[in-house]
């Protein structure tokens, strides 16, 4: 899956002649130079270097993506900056993965004679800004932001219902918002999760048993899910893949309903492969939320029944392999989860 619109967003701002080189830095894959995405955004005279790092970030509770996590990005975003500007020449395109290497990159550029005497574009892609319940910590966040984006080129979202918040953010700056799909180094995982497939798809179609897969931890419902399940009839069973306790609660979980908290790499896959169906519930309307799953879910072929969301909606359309549920409503779910479950090809 390559972002080819990701790749006509970035070539606007190499309009400039001057513009030759871009950079690019992630925390995903130290392979990210093998991703399709980069392959395809190279261009004649333009110089392509990419920057990575692989840092887990597989952690059950919160507070160790704290104490544990974010050390860890800081010390690989001033790593790859430190990359980076060694190599930077004039008018350069710098695009990173999130934030934290954004400030890294700021940072380091600080004490960077070669980081001060060029001045690149800088692009931040995948931003998701995920308003708190507390209004303190909104306001702290929302600083924190205001300040980061600064001369900023462009914020890439993967939404164009995230759009208005993310202008209101950077009100002021000469910052562009460009809502983009997801799917930026996905091509040669989603080729892996197809071949799984593919070589698995021959199982025993009258299995007395369906089994749901369910995976993510941001913005998901999943109470509405498991009341849904918990209320179908037959040996239906759901697995949640989920390593965060206050998404995916441990009282979720019952005789149908079964949590797994590390599951990761090849065992995830074979979950989802595995799986006769693949649910995506959703909590929040307007924020980005579940793309990998559904990718990941729609290459295998796998029937899916996501929350009916303005940014779902945005991706998909219903047909015979995917439906789609109003938020919030378990009652509706369980009905439609029925018929869906009837209906599976």
């Amino acid at each position: 899956m390559v972002s080819y619109r990701y790749i006509s967003t970035i070539a606007g701002l190499m309009s400039n002649k001057k513009t030759h080189s871009l950079h690019f830095l992630t925390h995903s894959s130290k392979q990210a130079g093998d991703w399709p995405f980069y392959q395809n955004m190279r261009r004649p005279g333009v110089s392509v270097s990419v920057f990575g790092n692989t840092v887990s970030l597989q952690y059950p509770h919160r507070v160790w993506l704290y104490l544990i996590g974010w050390p860890r990005l800081l010390v690989s975003g001033f790593q790859l900056a430190k990359k980076s500007l060694a190599a930077l020449d004039d008018d350069a395109i710098v695009t990173v993965h999130d934030h934290i290497l954004l400030l890294t990159y700021k940072l380091a550029r600080l004490f960077s004679r070669r980081g001060r005497r060029y001045t690149p574009k800088l692009v931040l892609h995948g931003f998701i800004y995920t308003p708190r319940s507390s209004a303190l910590l909104n306001k702290v966040r929302g600083l924190y932001f205001r300040i980061l984006l600064k001369n900023v080129a462009m914020i890439v979202c993967h939404s164009k219902y995230e759009t208005p918040a993310l202008e209101k953010l950077v009100d002021g700056n000469k910052t562009l918002v460009e809502p983009v799909h997801y799917g930026i180094g996905e091509g040669d995982v989603i080729k892996e999760w197809y071949k799984g497939f593919a070589a698995e798809k021959n199982g025993d179609p009258n299995s007395p048993c369906f089994s749901i897969v369910t995976a993510g931890r941001s913005s998901r419902d999943y109470a509405t899910l498991t009341a849904a399940v918990e209320n179908m009839s037959g040996k239906v069973t759901c697995n949640i893949v989920c390593d965060n306790v206050i998404t995916a609660p441990n009282h979720l979980g019952s005789d149908k309903v079964t949590i797994h908290r590390s599951v990761y790499g090849a065992a995830y896959t074979q979950m989802l492969i595995d799986a006769d169906a693949i649910a995506i519930p959703l909590g929040e309307g307007e924020i980005s939320a579940g793309q990998m799953v559904l990718l990941h879910a729609l290459a295998a072929a796998k029937p899916v029944l996501i929350t009916e969301t303005p940014t779902s909606c945005e991706y998909v359309e219903p047909d015979e392999l995917i439906k789609l549920v109003p938020p919030k409503t378990w009652r509706q779910c369980r009905v439609r989860w029925r018929t869906f479950v009837a209906n599976c090809p």
